[in-house]
């Protein structure tokens, strides 16, 4: 079986990163609407609401596309899903990788 099967593997790896992004945003939104130190309570409570939201949004889904869509390549749906989990995991570190690397090149 080949990596990519051609539009119904595209479509699924569409819906697979979209399943992860759309949640993030909500999350993002949620999580920085507040800032400053006397705001720290209303920071620390929209963080949990909006984690625990995305996780449901996700789930929910996921349910909806097992549920709706149809022709489904589940291997590029979950392949998709779980490399964005991964890079999202991930991009914190690399982020302050190449900031250094850069510091480092402009100051001899």
């Amino acid at each position: 079986m080949h990596f990519i099967s051609g539009w119904v593997s595209a479509v699924s790896s569409l819906i697979g990163g979209s399943l992860f992004v759309i949640p993030q945003l909500y999350f993002s939104f949620k999580a920085f609407q507040y800032s400053g130190a006397r705001q720290i309570h209303r920071i620390v409570t929209n963080f949990y609401k909006g984690e625990s939201t995305k996780l449901l949004v996700i789930a929910c889904g996921f349910a909806v596309v097992f549920k709706f869509v149809e022709p489904l390549h589940h291997g590029s749906l979950f392949g998709t899903f779980i490399v964005m989990v991964v890079v999202n995991c991930f991009s914190p570190a690399l982020a302050e990788y190449l900031v250094s690397r850069s510091t480092h090149k402009t100051n001899p």
